[in-house]
């Protein structure tokens, strides 16, 4: 296994390339929702031990990069799939969990050269980025040399979930981006129409974090109104939560995780299993 380290400053992208120099022209790149390298390298080192090679990278909080999720430039992944391009690589695919998987919605979006996107417990909208307007003029999360998306503004955001868990006698973080996810339209809804090749959405119907299911099939529908040529799947879990990624975070904060480990487990173990038929037959 040949490991190669890029650095932002340096090489206009973060990340580690798994290589298994196995001569197969199929590479996944994996994101993950939090700041570093530490959980896309655990998967880097999962999805290299099937055979697949694997670019781990970090879009945020690294040396030179953003630190804050505002505008966080999408052009770094394009820099990643030229870099990949050198060494042979002609099927580039994108994988993410949770923030990581909207993410690699919007890159494939904007970057023609991802060809596979698996998406697990996405967000569906874009949304206001965090930080000042002197950090950036652009106000999205993301941008795209330079210029900005449309998006859901917070307004009320703080207001309105309190307000939710007083009406639902309960306090979920699933309340605060529900609140917020439901302010958005159609114009600020992540362009999927624009990815260049297979879509792959995974959701649960006890996502406690995110309403992925309900964007996931809103997005569908935006597929199939923009008459969608490739292949798009939605595979909805009715027994995991929002942690489908094979490497759990935080799950002593998710009552579903603690209620039913057990099931969890096994919905993301069902979930890796999809993933990998997903990539062996991938065919763009």
């Amino acid at each position: 296994m040949k490991k190669t380290i890029y650095k932002y400053l340096k090489n206009g992208f973060e990340g580690v390339l798994y290589n298994p120099e196995n001569g197969d022209d199929r590479l996944l790149i994996v994101i993950q929702g939090l700041k570093g390298l530490e959980l896309p390298e655990k998967y880097a080192a999962l999805f290299s031990s099937h055979g697949y090679s694997t670019l781990a990278m970090s879009y945020y909080g690294g040396e030179g990069q953003k630190q804050n999720m505002r505008a966080i430039p999408l052009e770094q992944f394009q820099v990643a799939c030229d870099e990949m391009k050198k060494y042979g690589y002609k099927r580039i695919g994108i994988y993410g969990n949770s923030k990581g998987a909207g993410m690699a919605l919007l890159a494939a979006s904007v970057v023609s050269d991802i060809s596979l996107v698996i998406a697990a417990s996405s967000f569906g909208h874009i949304m206001q980025g965090t930080g000042k307007t002197s950090e950036n003029p652009c106000k999205a999360m993301v941008s795209f040399n330079g210029k900005d998306f449309p998006y859901v503004e917070k307004g009320r955001l703080m207001s309105d979930f309190f307000k939710r868990c007083i009406k639902e006698h309960c306090v979920k973080l699933l309340y605060f981006f529900d609140e917020w996810d439901k302010k958005g339209t159609e114009e600020n809804e992540i362009p999927v129409d624009k990815i260049n090749g297979e879509i792959l959405f995974l959701t649960s119907t006890h996502d406690e974090s995110v309403p992925a299911k309900r964007d996931a099939e809103l997005l569908c529908k935006r597929l199939e109104r923009m008459h969608f040529k490739y292949n798009y799947r939605h595979i909805n879990s009715e027994s995991g939560s929002h942690n489908l990624g094979y490497f759990p975070i935080n799950n002593n904060m998710l009552p579903r995780e603690k209620k039913y480990p057990e099931e969890c487990q096994k919905a993301r173990e069902e979930t890796l299993r999809m993933i990998l038929k997903t990539i062996d037959t991938w065919q763009v």
